[in-house]
């Protein structure tokens, strides 16, 4: 079973390096195509609304495939869209290659999510859900470092045909796992009911507004922390560094917390930290030191709230975690869009030195909805019926 759960990661991994690589080599494709780096930064809203908008589509129109079948299908658009990326010679096709990569990681973490949740016992659904997860987290821990790094020698175009590489051997990794029967079939009417409960919608707004904060300003992490510290490529590799190896640390402790305490305990505590890691960057003075602090407690929070978030969302609806966890992927990668969108305007009007203080604003906003969330008899582990959790996949192995 663990073997199974790092399979899963590793294809999480992969496809998350992709996504966020483009935010980490920011100058230097804006400089190759000629835009400006705010501009170029659309790039990111661009994947993260592609990905926000098919998620569910797609999550529909595959629903009865075999699920193993289905994450070939997305590790094959979104080995296209990286190639496709690292040949682009203008913007225009640049942009068009992300929606192709995009498209493809839309299938992706949903699936193994809910694959994962239903591998494991209840009590430790948490952290199941971590382990896959913790692809996504170590994508930030070595992925986009690494590439800040190796960008200066060989050029970002290398790195996609190296993303593009990762994305063939994952694909082969997926072999080690039995065929994965899809669930009910389940028609759009039916898939769209989930909001209907206010507890729902309240909690993916609130992971909407929590992905909004830290994308808002890790989009534009390396042009801000260039201009905050003055660091150069290789301190910036470190410091990125330094946020991912806390984000993959926030995503396995809130995993435990939350199987331990519960849903909202991690959400909160998450939310806390995201606010003031991210308030208190300008304070730093340019000191690398307490830069590195901030950075702490910002990938602490950002990735934390993760797991805590999608353990919240299948225990309020067990019988529908599929759906609602492509749902939660949409309300992220929307977050991330608006947050590539918002980071850019704020530092056009104020500059990079307001990014982290207008992300704490919204992270507050995010904060102060979830304590006014309305709530239901459901809304924790231990008020779900271990009945109603084996109905969505049933068929799925151990």
């Amino acid at each position: 079973m663990q073997f199974r759960l790092l399979v899963l990661a590793v294809g999480t991994f992969v496809i998350n390096t992709g996504s966020y690589l483009v935010a980490g080599v920011l100058p230097a494709i804006a400089a190759h195509v000629g835009v400006p780096v705010t501009t170029a930064g659309q790039l990111v809203t661009v994947h993260a609304l592609t990905y926000a908008i098919s998620a569910p589509v797609l999550s529909t129109v595959v629903g009865k495939w075999e699920r193993r079948k289905l994450l070939w299908l997305s590790l094959g658009l979104f080995v296209v869209g990286n190639i496709a990326t690292a040949l682009a010679p203008d913007f225009g096709t640049l942009t068009a290659a992300r929606v192709v990569g995009a498209l493809g990681a839309s299938l992706f973490t949903p699936t193994a999510v809910v694959i994962a949740a239903d591998l494991v016992s209840l009590d430790r659904r948490g952290r199941a859900v971590s382990v896959v997860l913790a692809g996504l987290t170590l994508a930030t821990v070595i992925g986009v470092p690494l590439g800040v790094l190796l960008e200066g020698s060989l050029g970002y175009q290398a790195l996609f045909w190296m993303i593009a590489g990762l994305g063939v051997l994952a694909s082969t990794a997926l072999l080690a796992l039995p065929p994965v029967p899809a669930p009910p079939a389940m028609r759009v009417r039916e898939r769209v009911s989930v909001l209907r409960n206010k507890a729902v919608g309240w909690v993916l707004v609130v992971s909407m507004l929590a992905s909004l904060a830290d994308f808002a300003a890790y989009t534009y992490a390396s042009p801000m922390l260039s201009a905050l510290t003055g660091a150069g490529a290789g301190t910036l590799g470190v410091l990125l560094f330094v946020y991912g190896v806390a984000g993959a640390m926030g995503n396995a402790v809130v995993g435990r917390i939350t199987d331990r305490f519960g849903s909202s305990v991690g959400i909160v505590g998450s939310l806390l930290l995201l606010t003031a890691g991210l308030a208190f960057l300008p304070l730093a003075g340019g000191s690398l030191v307490a830069t590195g602090a901030l950075l702490v407690l910002w990938g602490l929070g950002g990735w934390g709230i993760m797991p805590a978030v999608q353990h919240r969302l299948i225990s309020l609806t067990p019988t529908g975690a599929a759906v609602v966890i492509a749902f939660n992927s949409s309300a992220l990668y929307l977050g991330m869009g608006l947050g590539g969108i918002t980071g850019g305007a704020v530092a056009a009007q104020w500059g990079w030195w307001a990014l982290g203080p207008a992300s704490a604003v919204v992270a507050v906003l995010a904060l102060g909805l979830f304590w006014r969330m309305p709530t239901t008899p459901a809304a924790e582990p231990v008020a779900i019926p271990e009945q109603a959790t084996a109905t969505e996949h049933e068929a799925v192995p151990a």
